[in-house]
């Protein structure tokens, strides 16, 4: 990104904030132009600073007239679950989407949409999949209408957690527990194999203490489209399909990625895409039909246990009624009138169509919800080889395979042109 400001006309200085020498990062701040900020909410923390701190420091900034992309506020209120149901009413919304605050209002409003319809229950501060749980009833005993029934607290419900897919069983009151209490002795949350500690409303709307409720989308089997964003000019899409067996395609949970270009490191330009996959006849224990690996699909479906499906997907029509209708209004829906789109960020969708999974849906009659927006620190595919890890702590820019570095490097050069468009240059 740097390399892509100065071939832009502009200079451009890297410059790593350590929170013992607060002053003096500000100082030099208060210096720029523009600050274009690569930090995750809670980074800051971790590494024994103030993040309440840096943020007022970083909007003092801001009312001096100092562009910050993206400024607190936009990572806050954009990347909050709260998010979806601000935009429930875009075309990229689901209607039927809520977000609750307090104990009250979780108890009573997850009993009666849990006895609805299956459900996506999402912590506001979990990360990579952490306190999102696809939510179903055991029995499926549904009511027909929202509202008809409430469910009760002895109801047995089957959960999955989509930051590693593991499957749990527990009560409704369980459930409810474990998202105010946690693992608290004596709160009857029951024993939880999750790597997380639940306690998702705790410290209050203020503290980020919150927790939204979606009606589940069967057709994420089908696979999430990233769309991978600049300001508002889409650099491609990632068509994410979770791996056999599993419901989230959250990177490490064995999902496949397919890479589709926007003409930016290729000729090819977004259009229909196509995803074949072999799927199961009969239900899994979760209810649900997967997929198996595509290299075995052929030989299941001769065997009788599987069948082969097709899935068809305009990115294209996608992007143009997202860009157009929805990014033009999209910020003042989220309550940042005052804020630009942010200049590198990405909204995963999802197939909300009507029908049973891996039923071929008419293109021109699918519906695709925003799931999640990303825009605090969102990294460049191109370059995990450079991504550092306790098992490759040495690695680099150097590591990059050459076309790969291409391509990340044709990234930054759109980065640093639409900034300089945002800044007049």
């Amino acid at each position: 990104f740097g390399n892509g400001m100065i071939k832009a006309g502009m200079a451009c200085y890297l410059v790593h904030y350590v929170h013992s020498q607060h002053d003096t990062f500000f100082g030099v701040m208060a210096c720029m132009d523009a600050i274009l900020c690569r930090c995750n909410p809670g980074q800051i923390k971790a590494d024994g600073g103030d993040q309440g701190k840096f943020d007022d420091s970083v909007r003092a900034l801001q009312k001096k007239g100092v562009p910050v992309w993206p400024s607190p506020d936009v990572m806050e209120f954009m990347g909050a679950k709260d998010a979806l149901t601000k935009i429930r009413n875009l075309n990229i919304g689901m209607p039927d989407t809520g977000t609750y605050y307090t104990e009250e209002e979780f108890i009573a409003g997850f009993k009666k949409s849990m006895k609805f319809q299956p459900r996506v229950i999402k912590q506001n501060r979990g990360s990579s999949g952490e306190g999102i749980w696809i939510i179903n009833l055991k029995k499926a005993d549904y009511c027909a209408a929202y509202g008809d029934a409430t469910a009760e607290d002895s109801d047995e419900l089957i959960l999955m957690e989509a930051n590693d897919n593991h499957v749990e069983n527990h009560t409704v009151i369980e459930f409810i527990n474990w998202c105010i209490y946690g693992r608290d002795e004596g709160k009857g949350a029951g024993e939880w194999a999750s790597k997380g500690t639940g306690k998702y409303l705790e410290g209050g709307k203020a503290a980020g203490g919150q927790l939204t409720d979606q009606r589940f989308c069967g057709r994420i089997l089908e696979g999430e489209l990233r769309y991978n964003m600049v300001n508002t000019v889409c650099l491609g899409v990632i068509h994410k399909v979770p791996a056999p067996g599993g419901m989230s395609a959250v990177g490490g949970t064995g999902s496949e990625y397919f890479f589709y270009d926007n003409g930016v490191i290729s000729d090819s330009k977004l259009g229909t895409c196509e995803f074949t996959a072999y799927v199961q006849k009969e239900a899994s224990a979760d209810g649900n039909h997967h997929r198996c690996a595509t290299d075995e699909g052929p030989a299941k479906v001769e065997a009788g246990t599987h069948e082969k499906k097709v899935i068809n997907v305009d990115l294209e029509a996608l992007r143009k009624k997202f860009v157009e209708e929805d990014c033009a209004i999209l910020m003042k829906t989220l309550e940042l009138p005052d804020e630009p789109i942010p200049l590198w960020w990405t909204a995963d969708m999802i197939n909300a169509s009507l029908g049973k999974c891996w039923e071929a849906v008419p293109v021109a009659e699918q519906k695709w919800v925003v799931g999640e927006f990303n825009c605090s620190c969102v990294g460049v595919s191109k370059c995990l080889p450079a991504y550092c890890k306790p098992d490759t702590p040495n690695v680099s820019w150097k590591d990059i395979p050459a076309e790969e570095a291409a391509h990340a490097t044709k990234y930054g050069d759109i980065v640093g042109a639409e900034a300089a468009k945002m800044l007049g240059v």
